[in-house]
Parts: C-alpha cells; structure tokens; sequence
C-alpha cells in the first residue's frame, strides 16, 4: 500500500462498502404492509378491537429499560419536552445542559420556556460530570438534564448525588443510550424520566420517533395527556370502532403522537437490538486491540458503573500532536479520503451554529443579555479538549466482520504517519 495520503492521490486503504444502515428485512416489510392495509394509521383511530402498534410498542419498551412505564412520541427532540413539561419546568427556571450534546435538549427547555444553562463536560468521555453541574447550580435550576453521549454513559452516582442534595429533577437522555447499563440496570431509569430518540442514525430506528421511560405513574399518565391533545389511554379494554384514547384534560397537552408505521417497524426491530449490541461489541473489541498497538490511540473510557455499553458513535480518542497541528476537520477528510468515515464531534452548543435562541422572537424574554451570559458566558475547557482530541464512528461499520476493522485502524495509522501532508 503506498504511504501517499489518498486526500493527495495515493491509494486508498479502503475501497470496500460498509455495512448498509438501516437494517431491515422481510419480516419488516410484513410488518409495514399489515399496518398500511390494517387502515389504522395513526393511535387517533377507530381500533379494531385491538392494543394499537404504539401501545404495543410502548409496553415493550418500558419492559425492555426495566421500567413499569413507556410512552411512544413522534421524535427524540418532543420526549425531552415531555419531560420537561412533565415535571412543570416553565418561565423563570433553569436547566443545566452539557455544552456537548446536539441542539435538541437546549431547545427543549427553550421551547417550555426555560433557560438552558450549559454546563461543561469531561474531557475524555464528553459527558457532563457532578462538578461541572454543581458549578453552575443556581437558586432557579430545577432539573438536570443528563446526556449518556456516544459510547458511554455519564458518571450516573455522582450526578444522583449532587441532584438530590440540590433538590433538583434528573432528565437522562438516552438518544445515544439504548440499552447501556449503569450498575446492571438500564439507563434512563435512575432519573424522573429518561428521554429516547429512533431516528434514522440510532441503534433501534424507524426513521423517527421516540419515547420516555419513568417509575413514576403520576408522569406516565401527565406524559400521555401531554403528547395527546390532553387524551391518554382508557382504563378498559379497548372495544372494536372506538378510539383508543379518552379525553381527561388534566394536563393541557399537544400532538406528539407516534404514528403506527413507526410503531410496526419498532416492534419488529426491537427483538434484534440485543444481538446487534453484541455485534458491535465484538467489531469494537478487535478495534481496540488494534488501536492499543499503535500508542496515541484508545477509546471513549467508560466509567467504573458502566456494566453495558451502547454503541452510536463509537470514539477514538488521540493524544495532542498525533497529526501534528492539523486541525481535526481536516484529519477526519484525510481519514474519509482513506476510505473510512471518521468524522469530528459537533460543535459544543456555546459555539454551535444551531443553537441561536436569538432568532426567534418567542425566546427574547427568556434569551435577554442577562439571560445569555448566563447560558453560555464561561469557559468550557473540557469540551474544547473533547471536540479537538475525539473522531467518531457510525455504529454501522462495526457490524461487519470484526476484522474490517483493521482498515480502521490502518487508516489511523497511515494519516498519522503522513500527518505533515495534511
């Protein structure tokens, strides 16, 4: 193989595909013509007699996280504002957010009517530590909310810690975290509420959707009024022609509902998402043997709780100077170039193009000068030190055979050695 990057024509490492994502098969294609020729789309219509595809898929969640409760919505970003409405969070309260996560659990507490205060995070695992949240504890924060990002999952103890003795609510988001295991149990669970994402790119997919998770029957039945025009379901078995849903208006809510074309392909992949964890787990440990022989290379740490990871993005953790002072965009367009799709974290939230409360006008109360300073006006060293030193990895490419993975780090190695062509 020629030592010439192939960002500047030399031959690639990799010319192979990766594992397609996401997955699906006959039994999936079944499942979604049943559902279209059913006629009932959507939990808003008359039943056949039967739990509806959501309700269904509810209850399997809830058993599958070892919670008594699950309710499916459309989307990741409305479980979080289920949560946060849940657990009355509005005008004049703050909640803490780790600078390092996508824009969605900001905008949540935005879209309630609360400031996100960004907190930052540890510089290798980029999740948010009990320090960084006990450092911007104020006396208006009511809630945490918890990003489990990546490949790991965020010092649980700790965090419980520090929330209790603030006397503040604990939202875990799980988006990145189906499945993990925090002391054998699953997240998602240790909080008031834990907030999930299906999206096209997570672990277990319908292209969209989501769902929250609680122990607490109070929220389960305020958390199905809220993502259903204030309706939730019946305490009666549900009867043929009726709507498996009745008015109770005790909490004010919207339609967040999960269609149930989502629902049938949720149902039919849930089965498999154990053995595909097993999967990823087996690509991830040959990586890591190959990544250990060249030095400047390791993955995301997990912490002393984790008993079981969740791979979405697996990270790949490099020492200062490795590429020289190439700045980790330009690394990772090396490394696609090499054939393999590494790429750079996104930006932290306090510099992130996505997040700009201030162009909308629905936010200038809460998003005033003072409000902003005390959003985003401190220094965030951990973050920078995670988004400059960490390239990612779609979990699909781990779902091959566990020696393709030797082009991963082939890759690596071959872009280090000609980082000063960079």
């Amino acid at each position: 193989m020629t030592t010439t990057l192939a960002l500047h024509g030399g031959q690639p490492v990799r010319d192979r595909a990766w594992p397609d994502w996401p997955l699906f098969d006959d039994a999936t294609e079944k499942a979604l013509i049943d559902c279209l020729r059913s006629g009932r789309w959507a939990l808003s219509w008359r039943s056949d007699g039967t739990s509806s595809l959501e309700r269904r898929f509810a209850r399997a969640w809830a058993d599958y996280n070892d919670v008594p409760y699950a309710v499916s919505v459309d989307h990741g970003s409305s479980a979080l504002v289920l949560a946060l409405e849940a657990l009355d969070i509005g005008p004049g309260d703050e909640v803490v957010v780790p600078t390092m996560t996508w824009v969605a659990p900001a905008t949540a507490v935005l879209r309630v009517g609360g400031l996100p205060v960004l907190a930052d995070v540890d510089g290798d695992t980029g999740c948010i530590t009990p320090e960084s949240l006990l450092a911007v504890l104020s006396e208006r924060t009511r809630a945490v909310i918890v990003v489990h990002l990546n490949c790991t999952v965020a010092d649980l103890d700790g965090i419980l810690a520090v929330a209790e003795e603030a006397g503040i609510e604990v939202v875990e988001d799980c988006a990145q975290a189906h499945g993990a295991r925090w002391r054998d149990r699953p997240v998602g669970g240790f909080g008031a509420v834990g907030a999930f994402s299906f999206q096209n790119g997570k672990v277990l997919t319908a292209g969209e959707g989501g769902a929250v998770v609680t122990s607490d029957e109070d929220l389960y039945v305020r958390m199905q009024q809220l993502r259903a025009d204030s309706r939730r379901y019946p305490d009666t078995p549900v009867t043929v022609g009726d709507e498996e849903l009745v008015k109770a208006g005790t909490a004010m809510g919207a339609n967040y509902c999960m269609p149930e074309f989502c629902a049938a392909v949720l149902i039919d992949r849930l089965p498999r998402l154990d053995d595909e964890h097993e999967r990823r787990e087996r690509g991830a440990t040959a990586l890591e043997t190959s990544l250990a022989a060249l030095g400047p290379f390791a993955p995301i740490p997990l912490p002393a709780g984790v008993t079981k990871r969740s791979i979405f993005r697996y990270g790949v953790r490099f020492t200062a100077g490795t590429f020289g002072d190439a700045p980790i965009a330009r690394v990772a367009e090396a490394l696609n170039a090499e054939g393999v799709p590494l790429f750079a974290p996104d930006a932290p939230l306090h510099r992130s193009v996505l997040f700009r409360p201030e162009t909308k006008r629905r936010f200038a109360a809460v998003w005033s000068e003072a409000g902003r300073r005390r959003s985003i006006d401190r220094d965030f060293p951990g973050a920078e030190r995670f988004a400059a030193s960490t390239l990612l990895l779609h979990h699909a490419a781990l779902l091959g055979p566990p020696d393709q993975t030797d082009d991963i780090a082939a890759a690596l190695d071959k872009v280090r050695r000609g980082h000063r062509e960079l």
